[in-house]
């Protein structure tokens, strides 16, 4: 009996850690969606506007800049949930999405300025891209399903368009000059994200959190 009723309480106490955990997801997630997500396509949107005719380190120092402000936002979203939630704001949910997103992040940063570094400002774009939808993906356990969608959006996007600066998908030259690095940011970080956020918040599926 006593064996059984240490048993019983031992799955009550994993139910709980896991109800837990599954709170701080939805916290860590609901702060990446919704609002983030509008302000992220927003500031990108600017972003591209002001690096349009940039190149280089400068064009590049203008995108770290406007990484640098969502971050700071979503920092503060995340930390007035948990605030609101009486939780601690470096939780289970908040490891485990860095734990998974940040290695092709840091890889995808890297190979990025590499590319700048060398000249080539529409691939280190391409990288950026990639490399961040494969980030989503790499959460996609405990994501949201749109945002599993949005990471393939990204993955998609990023690899047809270095397919077509690679010249192994032919594009007509007309579209070519009018394809150069800033715009590609803007599609992707700009137009994805503000399609995202905007579907989100208007459909009231922030959160969504798969059982």
């Amino acid at each position: 009996m006593a064996k059984q009723g240490m048993t019983t309480q031992e799955e009550a106490a994993e139910q709980l850690r896991v109800i837990r955990s599954m709170m701080e997801r939805a916290t860590v997630f609901r702060a990446l969606s919704g609002e983030t997500a509008l302000v992220g396509g927003a500031i990108s949107m600017t972003v591209a506007w002001f690096s349009e005719k940039r190149h280089g380190w400068p064009w590049s120092a203008w995108w770290i800049g406007g990484l640098l402000v969502v971050l700071c936002f979503y920092a503060f979203q995340s930390y007035r949930m948990k605030a609101v939630d009486n939780r601690p704001f470096w939780g289970s949910g908040l490891r485990l999405a860095l734990r998974g997103a940040l290695p092709p992040l840091i890889t995808g940063g890297f190979l990025g300025l590499l590319f700048v570094r060398g000249g080539n400002d529409v691939v280190a774009a391409c990288m950026w891209v990639i490399h961040y939808g494969l980030a989503l993906l790499a959460i996609r356990e405990f994501a949201p399903k749109s945002m599993v969608w949005l990471g393939w959006a990204f993955v998609v996007f990023g690899v047809a368009s270095l397919a077509f600066v690679a010249d192994v998908i032919h594009l007509e030259q007309h579209w070519m000059m009018h394809l150069n690095s800033s715009r590609l940011m803007a599609i992707a970080f700009g137009g994805f994200h503000l399609i995202y956020g905007g579907l989100i918040v208007t459909t009231g599926r922030r959160d969504e959190i798969p059982v």
